[in-house]
């Protein structure tokens, strides 16, 4: 078998994870709208919003800054909605905006507890390391101020390259630039269609990330933490 020379990443919910919980969101869209909304109601399903409700159209909502403030915005005004929100859509529109403006502040996101350990390790047995994630051009000094990118290679967000996963061009992308064969390569993602399916596309062995548990039976290695992951590149 092939030697393994590199662990590439997704981003969100893989490396780094969003800080405000739920309440605060809705505490955020109400003050935008100038209304009150209950603070215990869940937000919808992000995956059934970008898969079921967009189609094809959701599985290249990253590939511009432009498309991935649409997709955000739409998924929030629809949450305002199912939670009965009686406003013109252009208003809800516009809340989701503001709070996809706040999200692009690195303060909002935080990067999972062994996440600086797993890259360090990683780094010390001098293996390549990089990013591929379906995000804006925001993702860089996000990941630059937890720390993140210290022993980073290269980070590929998809708005700065025009394709998203799970696409193979954007993987293709990203093995041009580290100059790695399909092969070499360990991707570790959360989302088995965007991740697992679009690494496995291009030959790219992939593993999926579940620190909740709740993934079934899969055709590929699933993990619960990034420090599992090492033991995946000796195997």
């Amino acid at each position: 078998m092939t030697k393994t020379r590199a662990v590439l990443y997704d981003a969100g919910r893989t490396l780094v994870r969003p800080r405000p919980e739920a309440p605060e969101i809705w505490d955020f869209l109400a003050a935008q709208l100038g209304i009150e909304l209950a603070r215990e109601r869940t937000l919808p399903d992000v995956g059934h919003f970008y898969y079921a409700r967009l189609g094809e159209d959701g599985l290249g909502a990253y590939d511009s800054d432009a498309r991935a403030r649409s997709f955000w915005s739409n998924y929030y005004a629809q949450a305002l909605i199912d939670a009965g929100v009686d406003l013109a859509r252009d208003e809800l529109m516009s809340a989701g905006d503001a709070l996809y403006d706040w999200y692009q502040q690195p303060e909002q996101w935080q990067p999972y507890p062994e996440v600086l350990e797993t890259l360090s390790r990683a780094h010390e047995r001098g293996l390549v390391q990089g990013v591929i994630s379906d995000w804006g051009t925001d993702l860089i000094p996000i990941l630059h101020a937890h720390d993140v990118t210290r022993h980073l290679d290269f980070v590929v967000a998809s708005a700065s390259v025009g394709t998203a996963k799970p696409h193979p061009d954007i993987f293709r992308f990203a093995l041009g630039r580290a100059d790695l064969q399909p092969a070499e390569v360990l991707y570790v993602g959360d989302s088995y269609v965007s991740d697992v399916l679009g690494a496995r596309a291009v030959g790219i062995r992939p593993v999926l990330i579940d620190r909740e548990g709740r993934a079934p039976s899969l055709d590929c290695p699933v993990v619960t933490s990034l420090l599992d992951v090492l033991d995946l590149v000796e195997a």
